[in-house]
């Protein structure tokens, strides 16, 4: 189904949806928001089982794999403020495209909730470790949205494609084993803003703490809240913001605590 809130058509019902409209000196504009009605839309989505995302920002009420239900209540809100304060910032007019990309995307939410809010293209990118990758396209076709392109390759390898303007480390950083590397790539990858969150030991608040694999775990690494912090302050980046809160979701103490930054890149941009 063609994404008509890019296209300017009419809308009709099947898409569920309204769209709001500005007139400025005769020419219309459509708003790169999408105001849905309240209703439970479930077909769309309903034959891929239960997700990795709840669609709920797109007007779908699907099913969802209950251990992530919390964890994406507790992180949605501050990503997504930040891709929208990122992309306010990289419009220098509104026909300004923005480019953005996701990191270990698995079924590449955020990189549609991207496209949906208003960026011109976005990039999903994932190794598929764990079988949520394999329906992000189809996610995104059901969804209607165009001009959002999936590819399985290792975080590794980013180096290897070409920057853009917002680049998005969410949720995966913690599962590496060499995160500061993946960080520097990251950074390099982006030309204006870096969106990083990541997930902290509560266990401890020695801001040298840092284990690889990951407590219990036989991969990935933990560090601990102030550890983090001293390494991104050891970078010397332009820090725009930083939360933190608790992953609800989760049990254990070195996988509760969740950390996030928005970077910008560009000096001519900075507040």
């Amino acid at each position: 189904m063609e994404n008509r809130s890019h296209t300017g058509e009419e809308d009709n019902e099947d898409t569920e949806g309204v769209y709001l409209k500005l007139r400025k000196n005769e020419r219309q504009y459509i708003m790169p928001f999408r105001i849905f009605k309240r209703k439970n839309v479930t077909h769309k989505l309903a034959d891929l089982g239960p997700l990795y995302h709840s669609y709920l920002l797109f007007g779908i009420r699907n099913q969802q794999l209950p251990i992530f239900q919390a964890n994406q209540v507790c992180k949605e809100p501050i990503i997504l403020a930040y891709v929208l304060l990122a992309l306010a910032k990289c419009k220098k007019d509104m026909n300004t495209p923005v480019s953005f990309a996701e990191l270990f995307c698995a079924d590449g939410y955020y990189a549609m909730a991207a496209r949906h809010l208003g960026v011109a293209k976005s990039l999903g990118i994932d190794n598929n470790r764990d079988g949520h990758f394999t329906k992000a396209k189809l996610i995104a076709e059901r969804l209607g949205l165009d001009n959002c392109t999936f590819v399985q390759m290792d975080v590794n390898d980013i180096e290897n494609i070409e920057p853009l303007d917002i680049v998005a480390n969410i949720g995966g950083l913690y599962h590496v084993e060499n995160p500061e590397s993946i960080l520097e790539k990251s950074y390099a990858l982006a030309r204006q803003f870096l969106i990083v969150q990541t997930v902290v030991s509560l266990a401890s608040e020695a801001d040298d703490y840092y284990r690889s694999p990951a407590p219990g775990w036989t991969w990935g690494n933990r560090f601990s809240r102030n550890s983090f912090e001293k390494l991104i302050a050891k970078k010397g980046w332009n820090i725009i913001d930083k939360h933190f809160n608790i992953l609800e979701g989760n049990e254990r103490l070195e996988d509760m605590g969740s950390i996030y930054y928005l970077i910008q890149k560009d000096p001519e941009l900075r507040y």
